[in-house]
């Protein structure tokens, strides 16, 4: 049986073309010409926009250009990939986790106003899963946002202060590895290509985080489908929110008292999934304290369904029968435990 994967770029347009011409061109690095047309392409649909190495360096110049360092905190949510975190950790500042709200598993607001503190300099929405975190936070936290929209390209605007997107090869559009950061990247620019003029004189003490032309060849046909990605896309989207209790756009996750053993049940039947983010609370390197019960609950009820382009309409029906026919398989007493459990009640591995 052939697996039906988690995610699969499109690759049927101007893809190929592009990269042979940027390898043919004999450059191969940032300096060709489709970093700046791919850059141009971000710029005119979402804001100004600069191309970079990944969605990871996209939110760490941007915090570097904000001046962020020791001494500094900055808001986090507890429920995501890690980088928000890192990156902060990266720059000797310290990054507050604060729960997420029980319906989008994005940044809960309220209790984010409650953290914030005379050292706190930046706020990091995630729009985890494409769900949006909202929009004009500046206007409510009187704060740089630096939004993290690298599941939500697409499908949720760029308002913040600056808003970082990944390209992977699993995001709603690809250049492999690689990513952008839009808004105010005027500073964000210098740290990302070096902090050097052309006689190598630095004034500022800069990275690179740049993007190799032949990135950028890929990155600009996938923008000129973007329309038609995220069409494609809806497809199995539609399928999931008829049949299925679920959120999520860039991936959908299905509720479930058990992720693993559905994990197990959908790959015998050659369906790949995965599941939620681990709290970041729960790991060595952002361990703190607090009340993160809807971040652990989130984890423990959620399982990522297959979703992009690549998926049918009818692979997702079968999707959907085998996520009842597992559902159906409970027994009363398994439900029965679940319940009385209520799952975040469970141990948490130290």
């Amino acid at each position: 049986m052939e697996t039906l994967v988690l995610a699969q770029p499109d690759l049927s347009g101007n893809e190929t073309k592009y990269v042979n011409d940027a390898v043919s061109s004999g450059w191969l690095t940032h300096r060709g010409k489709y970093e700046p047309l791919f850059e141009e392409a971000l710029s005119k649909r979402f804001g100004k926009a600069i191309a970079t190495s990944s969605g990871t360096g996209a939110l760490h110049i941007a915090l570097q250009s904000l001046g962020i360092g020791k001494y500094d905190e900055v808001i986090v949510p507890n429920l995501t990939f890690a980088a928000p975190a890192s990156v902060v950790l990266a720059l000797g500042a310290t990054p507050v986790l604060v729960d997420v709200d029980p319906q989008t598993w994005c940044l809960d607001l309220n209790k984010a106003l409650d953290a914030v503190t005379r050292r706190t300099k930046a706020i990091i929405p995630v729009h985890l899963y494409g769900e949006c975190a909202g929009k004009y936070l500046a206007k409510l936290f009187q704060l740089p946002i630096i939004e993290d929209n690298c599941e939500g390209f697409g499908y949720v605007e760029p308002t913040g202060t600056m808003t970082a997107c990944s390209f992977y090869g699993n995001k709603v559009i690809t250049t492999g590895e690689g990513g952008c950061l839009i808004g105010s990247v005027e500073k964000a620019t210098k740290y990302r290509d070096g902090g050097f003029n052309s006689e190598y004189y630095h004034d500022t003490p800069g990275l690179n985080y740049r993007m190799t032309n032949m990135q950028a060849a890929v990155g600009l046909a996938q923008v000129e489908r973007l329309d038609d990605i995220l069409r494609k896309r809806q497809v199995g989207l539609d399928v999931y929110n008829q049949r299925l209790k679920g959120r999520g756009k860039w991936l959908f996750v299905v509720d479930t008292p058990d992720p693993k053993d559905m994990m197990a049940f959908l790959k015998e039947s050659g369906i790949e999934s995965r599941p939620v983010f681990y709290p970041m609370h729960l790991m060595p390197p952002y361990r703190q304290e607090g009340d993160f019960s809807n971040s652990v609950k989130a984890w423990r009820t959620g399982l990522c369904l297959p979703t992009g382009p690549h998926l049918k309409q009818e692979q997702a029906h079968y999707v959907c029968e085998k996520v009842i026919e597992w559902h159906s398989s409970l027994t009363r007493t398994s439900l029965r435990r679940y319940k009385l459990t209520g799952l975040t009640e469970q141990p948490i591995p130290s």
